[in-house]
């Protein structure tokens, strides 16, 4: 019997099946341009922001392209795959489906900009399952920062208290956790060097849905 009002996701890596792709983002960029990437590229830029990204790729790829016009070519990578590829991680879907039946509010709250997923949410009919969705741009502040979850939940008419966080990311669950909200993480390939971290400071860590239904609905 679920006992919480709300739900707030992230999507890349914790619905979504997409955390490769942003591994992988400028590898593809570099290749379809006809020039060979470096061994792990991808592991290198992972942590840059995208201006930290385009300025590597300038100064070790293309000098003659600007920080602008590689911006728009990586995003381009991007948004092709949200368009045509990137599919919900296995589980995830009927997970939903069981939340919304249950009458729990779902809220979608995401670092990625909407006109990037929202053509992946169109594509996968899964619109319907959001009562809400945020994105972190557009709230202007960062999940490394309490008041987006707070806010969040005051959108939903839920205290923190009867609010679950589900998340990959170890910064996000920290804050999660100095919300005073639940977390449920899940296990992704791309945060596996933090999961010790992850599984000390989760209410329950899982490694795939069938884990999370067993949980919440045994």
């Amino acid at each position: 019997m679920i006992k919480f009002k709300a739900a707030i996701f992230d999507m890349d890596g914790t619905l979504l099946d997409s955390m490769p792709l942003w591994l992988n983002c400028a590898e593809k960029y570099i290749s379809s341009l006809g020039l060979e990437p470096e061994k792990n590229l991808g592991k290198k830029l992972f942590p840059m922001s995208m201006k930290e990204g385009a300025d590597y790729l300038k100064k070790n790829y293309i000098p003659d392209f600007s920080e602008e016009e590689i911006c728009r070519g990586v995003n381009q990578v991007i948004a092709k795959a949200y368009r045509e590829d990137i599919q919900f991680k296995d589980g995830a879907e009927e997970f939903l489906q069981e939340l919304a039946s249950a009458g729990v509010k779902i809220a979608l709250c995401t670092n990625t900009d909407r006109e990037i997923f929202t053509p992946a949410l169109q594509r996968l009919n899964a619109e319907k399952y959001f009562d809400f969705i945020f994105t972190t741009s557009e709230m202007q502040m960062s999940k490394a920062h309490t008041e987006i979850f707070h806010k969040v939940c005051r959108e939903m008419k839920a205290s923190p208290e009867e609010s679950w966080i589900f998340e990959d990311s170890l910064y996000a669950l920290e804050t999660a956790r100095r919300a005073g909200i639940k977390s449920c993480s899940i296990y992704d390939e791309t945060s596996e060097s933090d999961a010790e971290k992850i599984k000390e400071i989760s209410s329950i860590y899982c490694k795939n849905y069938n884990e999370i239904k067993k949980y919440f609905f045994g």
